[in-house]
């Protein structure tokens, strides 16, 4: 329980390690493969869990964007009830009606745990990680005010302290104001900015920050196929 979170072993050397329990605020503007980073942050390990919390993919997207690790992958889908409603929860698939059903969230949200508990109890090997991923706080943020907001991912993030897990947020900082960011960062043990990198098509930058004030260097990295690749 004590590796590094984030995963991805060539970012994870240029930042520095981030320990559980960890809530990571990131902040990406759009057409930055934001989805893909978050995802390639919280990709299970061997004996790892990943559980995705979606208001902006639905459930067979965010399992093809997995691969071969999506048997270890549980998604919360918030937007297909939207469309099919008579969508049913599967083991490893739940659904709620919309990012505004925080209640609902909550609910299945446990649910999931419980699944996870289940399937950790029934392997060989004692059950690793939890890693979470919000995609995207941005999508809450349109169905329901922010002090609601705050209220529902501080007893979130808290829970994943709790069982010593990591979560990461993802959240369009263009789309919101500076007080909206600044409240969510008080959930956060740490936030990793993603910028552009000007001339340079495809290619993004990510900077590290923890609550203690150390920033990482800044890590120029692009993605191809559905590999991450960190530049020199």
């Amino acid at each position: 329980m004590d590796r590094i979170c984030a995963g991805v072993r060539e970012i994870d050397g240029r930042i520095g390690e981030i320990r559980p329990p960890s809530n990571i605020l990131l902040l990406a503007p759009p057409f930055s493969d934001a989805e893909r980073l978050a995802y390639a942050l919280v990709r299970p390990a061997e004996t790892d869990y990943t559980v995705v919390i979606s208001t902006d993919e639905d459930a067979p997207s965010v399992c093809t964007a997995f691969g071969e690790d999506a048997g270890r992958v549980w998604v919360l889908d918030c937007i297909t009830k939207s469309v099919v409603p008579g969508a049913t929860d599967t083991e490893w698939v739940k659904y709620v009606g919309s990012p505004a059903d925080l209640t609902g969230i909550g609910i299945k949200f446990t649910k999931i745990l419980d699944g996870v508990q289940r399937a950790g109890d029934a392997g060989d090997a004692a059950p690793g990680q939890v890693r979470v991923c919000v995609n995207s706080l941005s999508s809450f943020l349109i169905y329901t005010k922010l002090e609601a907001i705050y209220r529902f991912f501080h007893i979130f993030s808290a829970r994943i302290r709790r069982m010593n897990g990591v979560g990461v947020y993802l959240l369009n900082p263009e789309s919101v104001d500076e007080k909206t960011v600044s409240t969510l960062k008080q959930l956060m043990t740490g936030i990793i900015e993603v910028e552009a990198c000007d001339g340079d098509p495809g290619v993004h930058a990510l900077r590290y920050q923890d609550l203690s004030g150390r920033v990482s260097p800044r890590v120029r990295y692009h993605f191809e196929g559905d590999d991450l690749v960190v530049e020199p």
